[in-house]
């Protein structure tokens, strides 16, 4: 305060704003002026969880008679649940399923003619497949799987087509 008082000026200018701050003219600003030597401070620390897990490869093989496909998705972690489900003619995927699914860093679904989905989209070919990998944070990386289905002759094939992720 005794620096204050050497400043030329400092009373008057002390003075002025205590009067103004006492007779309300401009108390919003001047209480504001008076508060403006406030800081912010950011602490930035890694969960350790960034980037999100996700599939490194999506796979999909057929055996030799082309009667079992296996989907098979590899990652660094390994998911809580893989859940598959079918592109329907409308645009959107239907119902999910979590039948034939093996979970590891290496998750695997084998499908046949007499899986769920296959049933349940017998005559849709090629048959668009997603994948849906959920991991303990909640994160999830998707892929995605197109196989025919062998419908005449009885050959029960369900045959890979492509795979993208």
């Amino acid at each position: 305060m005794d620096r204050m008082r050497d400043l030329p000026g400092a009373r008057l200018s002390v003075g002025a704003f205590v009067l103004t701050v006492l007779v309300g003219i401009g108390g919003a600003s001047a209480s504001a002026l008076w508060q403006q030597s406030a800081t912010a401070g950011m602490t930035v620390t890694a969960s350790g969880t960034w980037p999100a897990a996700g599939f490194s490869s999506f796979t999909c093989t057929n055996d030799s008679p082309q009667k079992v496909a296996t989907l098979t998705a590899a990652g660094s972690k390994v998911p809580t649940t893989l859940t598959y489900s079918a592109l329907q003619t409308n645009g959107t995927y239907g119902p999910s399923y979590t039948e034939s699914v093996t979970l590891g860093s290496t998750s695997t679904i084998n499908l046949t003619i007499t899986s769920q989905i296959v049933l349940a989209n017998r005559t849709t070919t090629p048959l668009t497949i997603r994948v849906t990998a959920t991991y303990p944070d909640q994160s999830q990386s998707t892929a995605t799987a197109k196989v025919s289905l062998e419908q005449g002759n009885n050959s029960d094939k369900v045959t890979c087509l492509s795979t993208a992720f």
